[in-house]
């Protein structure tokens, strides 16, 4: 039995648009011999569901979406897993439907939220199977993979494998690491795993894609690599002891610094496309960090408009029809310093020494490198106390004034462009009335 694992880039809430895509990639699907086409979390509706997902109109888009593709598999051809919300019993939930012999065969919300509930969306009861033309699919969705209880009551309940299906934001960690986390789910219940997460930019977030299945044998037998739009066809086969994905070739692991360059350009160019820019233009007040910026850009193929320092820079790209880009830094945008012109800042995570390591990568001129300053800074963003840092060796008196400088720019920050969501988990604790904790 063959699977097509299709990571797409729908937008959200363009459910048209994102059913069209689900058509094609089914079609493709059907021509590659496949019996079920895999789409991740949100394929339908576009990720975070939740921003968006309690309005009605929505939903009703959805549902209709649903009852038209679902009608469709009567073909004969694949099935389809694809990710959408929906209301039952007065509760919203999102999760992984399965449509198949023309009509909605099964839904599963998602259960597990480790980090609380989302606003406005209802966990699910723990999943059972979904039965799929002789197979049994313990699918799980969202965080659900985490909770070794959910994947363990998909085993008990008679599952053939496991898959996972998110919409995980890129957090620049190792591009093995899902699977590796994986690695327990497979030793705890004994079945195969398969993981698919969506890719795409929406807003301040980017999802990079990529995929892999895991045998029982706990062995890597197929990777799709993160930030590839291409599909992947793994194929199953039932044996003695269930089912196994005979190992396909496996792509180089993506180093890190890559990874971060990749979500840097798919963002850029899903925040043009998706946002109906004609193009970008870069406030030429970033200085260095601006031409690594306008590279990116052109890495995304979009169009570059020309722009001269000057106070009228939000109206030229108005003008343009221009996404206007900022290129203050992590260190510049803490201490609420430089222009604040902009709709989008992609470097308002990274430091320095990262766009650096970028720069030098792409033969740009580099930025200067990470002072002690940067370092107090980032550790004060990281939560780090105060005399923690100043015993850490640096200069107290620089700690504390650097400490108050953050609290009293903490109404600039609240002024920036939107910073792109690269997963360094700076914090922002600060406010002026922080100022009377300073000894």
């Amino acid at each position: 039995m063959r699977f097509l694992l299709a990571p797409l880039n729908p937008q959200l809430g363009a459910i048209a648009a994102n059913a069209g895509a689900l058509r094609a990639a089914r079609a493709l699907a059907a021509s590659e011999g496949a019996a079920l086409l895999v789409t991740p979390e949100a394929s339908l509706s576009g990720a975070p569901p939740a921003d968006i997902a309690a309005r009605p109109e929505l939903l009703a888009a959805c549902e209709a979406a649903l009852q038209s593709l679902a009608a469709e598999t009567a073909d004969g051809g694949p099935g389809l897993l694809l990710g959408a919300p929906w209301r039952e019993a007065g509760r919203l939930h999102s999760g992984i439907l399965l449509l198949e012999g023309g009509r909605i065969v099964a839904r599963r919300a998602r259960h597990a939220f480790p980090h609380g509930p989302e606003p406005r969306l209802s966990p699910g009861p723990a999943p059972g199977p979904m039965a799929f033309r002789g197979l049994r699919l313990g699918v799980m969705s969202g965080a659900d993979a985490e909770d070794p209880a959910i994947a363990e009551t998909l085993g008990e309940t008679g599952a053939d494998l496991l898959l996972s299906l998110t919409a995980t934001p890129f957090t620049g960690e190792p591009e093995d690491r899902a699977s590796d986390a994986a690695v327990a789910r497979v030793v705890e219940t004994g079945l195969p795993f398969l993981g698919l997460n969506l890719q795409g930019g929406q807003g301040p977030w980017v999802h990079p894609g990529g995929g892999f299945v895991l045998n029982a044998d706990r062995r890597l037998a197929a990777r799709l690599p993160a930030f590839d739009p291409a599909p992947l066809l793994v194929e199953w086969q039932e044996g003695e002891e269930g089912w196994r994905c005979p190992p396909l070739a496996l792509p180089v692991v993506m180093p890190p610094q890559e990874r971060l360059w990749r979500a840097l350009v798919l963002a850029l160019g899903d925040a043009v496309a998706k946002g109906g820019f004609a193009g970008v233009m870069v406030d030429p007040a970033g200085g260095a960090a601006a031409a690594l910026l306008a590279e990116a850009a052109r890495a995304a193929g979009l169009r570059l408009f020309p722009v001269e320092e000057g106070p009228a820079v939000e109206a030229r790209a108005a003008a343009c029809g221009a996404l206007l880009l900022n290129a203050a830094t992590a260190e510049i945008r803490a201490l609420g310093e430089g222009s604040h012109a902009g709709h989008l800042a992609p470097f308002a995570e990274l430091w320095p020494g990262e766009l650096t390591a970028l720069a030098a990568a792409r033969g740009l001129p580099t930025m200067p490198a990470e002072s002690a300053t940067t370092a107090i800074l980032r550790g004060l963003l990281e939560e780090k106390p105060v005399d923690a840092l100043a015993a850490q060796g640096y200069d107290p008196a620089e700690v504390f004034r650097l400490w108050g400088a953050l609290a009293a720019a903490a109404y600039r920050r609240r002024q920036a462009p939107a910073a792109l969501r690269l997963g360094r988990g700076l914090g922002d604790p600060f406010s002026n009335g922080m100022t009377g904790l300073l000894p």
